[in-house]
């Protein structure tokens, strides 16, 4: 039995030891932006010329799951596929599942699925952040510590080769709001800091080790969500500040990021009164919250800046000279909900300036919405063309137009928590440890609080976030 757990124990610190060597030695990558080369785009221009209008609105709007077991005739199912087939939605965002679970239900919807399904998930710590049976890897707040870029860089690798093994392309990470507001209710350990240069390099490092692994990296929350003391989940955050401020903080990392060649940008539910004073009033009657019992309504309130073209065309894509994929923060956030129906939220969106309308609240009303808007004029037929051929040119790029299901559930099993992946995760709290303890003294309690730490705070939103 001693023989086992010492072989054992050997062997998992032999991982760590490896871990640490090639984290140490990791070459800098020098800056490569990450966009569809030109076999992706002339495979969109030619799926682009056998669609029809309801096909490519269909492709702007993605849905959210709980990746659980659904049996084929349970209601949830079968909206699903409904979603997938009639309303033919672009991608899903999946949240809360299993493994197994996540594989067999995105290989099924990938199979009704006449163009592959962009998937997504929001894997700030790995894949730990939406599954209960895997790893999680440290928060953002903990890698920084560290000091090492490349400790980022890596996360962002590991992460990249368990998302793919579960089907996923996009991840929505990493998160570049600077934390420089001690009240911020939803940022806070997931900020890489409150310095806005070392925000900036430390998300470019991982985005560069997500990247690596050909899946797509996702900064969020633009123009910045740390400097806020509302949850945007709960209400609409404001940011009275002006642009000269923005280019002083939130924007750097921004800058930084997009510099480091990363390939899509996610837009917050924010108000910037300086920047777009369009003034709006909350409906008389709004939908039902989808993530709060509690939320916060002003009567004095902003356009949010995923609605607002000053902020998403002039000043991510004019001023950043930002070219890759622009997706919304979830439309059933209240931060939106409470001000705008999500038939006109979606035409406002998409006319802003992004490209995918990430998880509606009613994706029926979403995508009635943007049909009326095209028959009308209102959305102009380019227009459409223009996101939704950088959309199939990403799908391109990201392998589903070759194999959209996922290879086999044993390479899921193989990849998804694998020994060394929990030697890495070991690693960083360890030497994060050593900066937050101060002393030696401190260092294995500390080491043990912030895994500790990690595990229950995952736990704990992965129940907050179900829906």
């Amino acid at each position: 039995m001693f023989r086992t757990i010492f072989s054992f124990m050997n062997k998992f610190t032999a991982l760590i030891i490896i871990f640490a060597v090639s984290a140490s030695l990791f070459a800098q990558t020098s800056n490569v932006k990450f966009r569809p080369p030109a076999k992706a785009d002339k495979w969109a221009d030619k799926q682009l010329k056998k669609m029809t209008v309801d096909e490519k609105i269909g492709q702007l709007v993605h849905v959210g799951i709980n990746a659980r077991y659904l049996n084929q005739s349970s209601p949830e199912f079968i909206e699903l596929k409904r979603q997938i087939v009639e309303n033919k939605v672009g991608g899903i965002i999946v949240f809360v599942g299993g493994v197994y679970e996540t594989v067999h239900l995105v290989n099924r919807m990938q199979a009704e699925a006449k163009i592959p399904l962009l998937i997504s998930a929001d894997f700030e710590t790995g894949v730990g952040m939406r599954f209960e049976d895997t790893i999680n890897l440290p928060w953002n707040m903990a890698v920084a510590a560290t000091g090492n870029p490349d400790f980022a860089r890596r996360h962002g690798e590991i992460t990249a080769r368990e998302a793919k093994a579960l089907g996923v392309q996009q991840v929505f990470a990493p998160v570049v709001d600077v934390n420089n507001n001690a009240d911020n209710p939803v940022i806070n350990v997931r900020s890489y800091g409150e310095n806005p240069e070392d925000v900036g390099r430390f998300a470019a490092a991982f985005t560069q080790g997500l990247q690596s692994g050909n899946v797509l990296a996702t900064a969020k929350h633009f123009p910045g969500h740390g400097d806020t003391a509302v949850d945007s989940h709960r209400g609409l955050p404001i940011i009275n500040f002006s642009r000269e401020r923005l280019e002083k903080v939130e924007l750097i990392p921004f800058r930084s990021i997009i510099n480091a060649g990363i390939g899509s940008v996610m837009v917050a539910h924010i108000g910037l009164p300086q920047i777009d004073a369009t003034e709006i009033k909350p409906l008389k009657q709004s939908i039902k919250a989808s993530y709060t019992e509690s939320e916060v309504v002003s009567e004095n309130a902003t356009l949010p800046s995923t609605l607002s073209p000053k902020v998403v065309t002039d000043i991510l894509k004019k001023d950043l000279n930002f070219d890759g994929l622009v997706v919304t923060d979830a439309l059933d956030m209240s931060g939106l909900t409470l001000y705008f129906n999500q038939d006109e939220a979606a035409v406002r969106a998409f006319l802003a300036g992004s490209d995918i309308l990430l998880k509606p609240a009613n994706a029926d009303l979403a995508i009635k919405g943007l049909k009326e808007a095209v028959q009308s004029g209102r959305i102009s037929e380019e227009r459409l063309n223009q996101s939704v051929r950088k959309i199939l040119a990403w799908k391109n790029e990201l392998g589903l137009a070759r194999c959209p299901r996922t290879a086999q559930i044993s390479i899921s099993f193989s990849v998804i928590s694998a020994r060394i992946n929990r030697a890495a995760r070991l690693w960083l709290c360890f030497r994060a440890a050593r900066l937050f303890s101060g002393n030696s003294s401190d260092f294995f309690l500390s080491a043990f609080y912030c895994l500790h730490f990690t595990r229950l705070l995952m736990r704990l939103i992965m129940r907050a976030r179900e829906f």
